[in-house]
């Protein structure tokens, strides 16, 4: 019994002894391999992508730029104050800015205040205004809504007072309605102040009408400290106080305080146009300059157009110098690129036109044989003398072939220059496009039309993010 299990024993040995122990091999599998080159190419993509500026388009839009001179003028007239010979309550007659003939009846001044006592017990229908009258109250409301900037409140008061003025002159044709109506028995307290000359008639006082161009001061152009009173019926005026303005003679200044800088830009100049008001009349004159300790005083003589600013003291005053039009592209997109400038008789010029405006050079392999080649390159600019091409096609052992001449001229002896472009990034690729700058300023630069470049292309806001040909997106 023993042996058996000895003998059994031997053979588990000897069977054991034979199994062969494997070692485990990783088994490569390609696609795995390829998905991680394609995952990590993806995430060093997006981490570069994030880490590197984006690149600003900007639209190419139709724009000018002027070198015209913007400046506040002063309106210098030749204004008569005319004072009252007696107190009392002023009723006026005529409208501001209309003008009178001599000895026309242009106000009243009333001792007891009768007059305007007797109009305020009428029946309040008979005072009401017309519909005409409330249009131009609030038409006067719309224009200052229009043109109101918190950077000039100081123009409130004098909004207050225009309105005040025309809802006194609207009282002032009831008053003479009243005055008419009372007859002779307003005659013994009222005083009928009549025009001593012909001219227009104005109701505000400043401080500003015995000012002419030689006593102006550089103090008088600060609107934030101008006061002006206006002259209303009602009131009461003290005797020798001004009761209103005439104004006998057309001929009128408008002073513009300009700076050193503006006055030597317009000293070549013999005459100025320029615009009052922004208004689209063009006005053509003289003009004098008195030199003052910081500027100049500019002075433009005008024997017209007086009335139409008569009711006012400051102006805007636009002097038109050089305009010019063409597209609007910012100056940071402007590049400078290198070209060379090649003889205009090495340009083919066939009748055929693919066989026109051609370059043909000679290259020589690498074995040393020469061959005759259509160049491949881009033609910038061309004038009477030149072309300017892309030097990108070219290698210095390239000769250019002069059509119909033995004549040959080394690409290494071109003579090189720049010409000022941008990038067109309207194929996703930044394409540089030639320019011809009309007018830089000091953000933008106006081109001209004729180029390649057109409106709403998209360039390159930043030239120095990018180089010629970059996939841009």
């Amino acid at each position: 019994m023993d042996r058996k299990m000895d003998r059994k024993m031997d053979r588990k040995k000897n069977k054991n002894r034979k199994v062969v122990r494997m070692t485990k091999r990783i088994q490569i599998n390609s696609a795995l391999i390829i998905f991680g080159i394609i995952l990590l190419y993806v995430v060093m993509s997006v981490i570069l992508s994030l880490r590197k500026e984006p690149i600003t388009t900007y639209k190419v839009n139709a724009s000018n730029i002027n070198n015209n001179i913007i400046c506040d003028g002063i309106a210098l007239r030749q204004e008569k104050e005319i004072s009252s010979d007696k107190s009392g309550y002023v009723c006026y007659f005529v409208r501001d800015g209309d003008k009178v003939s001599k000895n026309a009846a242009v106000c009243t001044v009333d001792e007891t205040g009768s007059l305007i006592q007797s109009v305020e017990k009428k029946d309040a229908d008979d005072a009401k205004f017309s519909s005409s009258d409330y249009l131009e109250i609030r038409s006067t409301i719309d224009t200052f809504k229009t043109s109101y900037s918190d950077t000039e409140f100081y123009q409130v008061y004098n909004f207050r007072n225009t309105i005040e003025s025309k809802v006194m002159e609207m009282a002032n044709q009831l008053i003479m309605k009243e005055y008419s109506a009372q007859g002779s028995t307003a005659k013994t307290t009222v005083r009928n102040m009549t025009a001593p000359e012909s001219g227009i008639i104005t109701y505000f006082t400043d401080g500003y009408e015995k000012l002419t161009p030689e006593t102006l001061q550089e103090s008088d152009f600060d609107k934030t400290k101008y006061t002006r009173k206006s002259l209303k019926s009602g009131e009461i005026v003290e005797s020798g106080s001004t009761i209103y303005k005439l104004i006998s003679s057309e001929s009128w200044s408008v002073c513009c305080y300009i700076t050193i800088d503006q006055a030597n830009t317009l000293a070549d100049e013999n005459s100025l146009i320029y615009s009052i008001n922004n208004s689209d009349a063009e006005i053509s004159s003289k003009y004098d300059m008195i030199r003052t300790e910081n500027g100049y005083i500019l002075v433009l003589p005008l024997e017209k157009y007086m009335i139409d600013y008569v009711d006012e003291r400051f102006l805007s005053v636009e002097i038109i110098l050089d305009q010019y039009e063409g597209l609007k592209v910012p100056n940071s997109a402007i590049i400078e690129k290198q070209v060379y400038k090649v003889p205009i008789e090495y340009l083919t010029a066939g009748g055929d036109e693919t066989a026109s405006n051609k370059l043909y050079v000679q290259s020589t392999d690498e074995e040393g044989n020469a061959t005759v080649k259509e160049a491949d390159t881009t033609i910038y600019q061309k004038d009477e003398k030149f072309i300017y091409v892309d030097p990108v096609s070219f290698s210095d052992s390239d000769v250019l072939i002069k059509p119909d001449s033995k004549d040959t001229l080394q690409v290494s002896k071109l003579e090189h220059t720049t010409l000022k472009g941008v990038f067109i990034a309207n194929k996703g690729v930044a394409e540089f496009s030639k320019i011809n700058v009309i007018k830089e300023g000091e953000e933008f630069t106006i081109v001209d039309t004729k180029d390649r470049l057109r409106q709403f292309d998209n360039i390159v806001m930043d030239s120095s993010q990018v180089t010629e040909n970059q996939i841009i997106y």
